[in-house]
C-alpha cells in the first residue's frame, strides 16, 4: 500500500502529553492531506484518547488497534497487556525516546532546581512509586549509551531493568495494507474513530 510516492508526516512527540493537542494537530494534518478514495495511515494507538473522534471527509483513516506506540512496538495490544499483566507497574521506554517528554525520567526532575536538595529525591520518589520495573524496548540496534542510561535509572530508583524485544510486524501490515479487523481499525470517510 505504501510506496515511494507515499507522503510521511511525523509529528513532534511531544505531542502526546496533551492528548487534546494532539487530537487536533491530527485534525489538521488530515484536512490538509486528504483526498477522495485515499487511504491515511496513522501510526498511532489511541494514545490517551488522543485519536478518539479524529476523522476525515475524504480519505479512509487506518490505524492499528493498540493503546499506544508501545504495544505497536510489541506488535500487539494483546502482547502489551500481557506483559503488563506479568509485570505490573512496569514502565517502557524506547531509546529514542530518552531525551523527550517521554522519558518520565526527565519529567519529574524539571523544576527541582527550586525544591531545597533535601526534598528532591522523595518528590521522584515520590512520582515513581507505582513504577517497579524499566523495560528497554530493544530493536537489536541499542546504543551502549541508551543501555548505560536505562540501567543507571533502574539502579537509581530502585527498579528492576529488564528489555524486550520489538516485533515491527504490526506496522510492516499497516504499511503493506494487511488490515485485519483485529489488527486494524479501517474508518472509511465520514467515521470518526471511537474508543476501543
Amino acid at each position: 500500500m505504501a510506496g515511494p510516492e507515499t507522503e510521511v508526516r511525523v509529528l513532534e512527540i511531544a505531542l502526546h502529553l496533551i492528548p487534546e493537542r494532539l487530537r487536533a494537530r491530527l485534525t489538521e494534518e488530515v484536512a490538509a492531506i486528504e483526498e477522495e478514495g485515499t487511504h491515511i495511515l496513522l501510526g498511532y494507538g489511541l494514545c490517551g484518547r488522543a485519536l478518539e473522534g479524529v476523522f476525515s471527509s475524504k480519505s479512509t483513516l487506518v490505524l492499528p488497534r493498540v493503546d499506544d506506540c508501545i504495544g505497536a512496538l510489541l506488535g500487539s495490544r494483546n502482547r502489551h497487556k500481557e506483559l503488563m499483566k506479568q509485570f505490573p507497574g512496569c514502565y517502557f521506554l524506547e531509546q529514542h525516546w530518552l531525551e523527550t517528554e517521554l522519558n518520565i525520567f526527565v519529567e519529574v526532575t524539571k523544576g527541582l532546581e527550586r525544591i531545597p536538595p533535601d526534598r528532591r529525591e522523595k518528590i521522584v520518589d515520590m512520582a515513581l512509586k507505582h513504577y517497579s520495573f524499566l523495560a528497554l524496548l530493544d530493536s537489536g540496534d541499542i546504543a551502549i549509551e541508551a543501555d548505560a542510561r536505562c540501567l543507571e535509572y533502574a539502579g537509581r530508583h530502585a527498579l528492576e531493568f529488564m528489555r524486550f524485544r520489538t516485533e515491527l510486524g504490526l506496522l510492516s501490515r499497516l504499511l503493506s495494507g494487511a488490515w485485519q479487523e483485529n489488527e486494524f481499525l479501517v474508518c472509511p470517510p465520514g467515521q470518526r474513530i471511537p474508543f476501543f
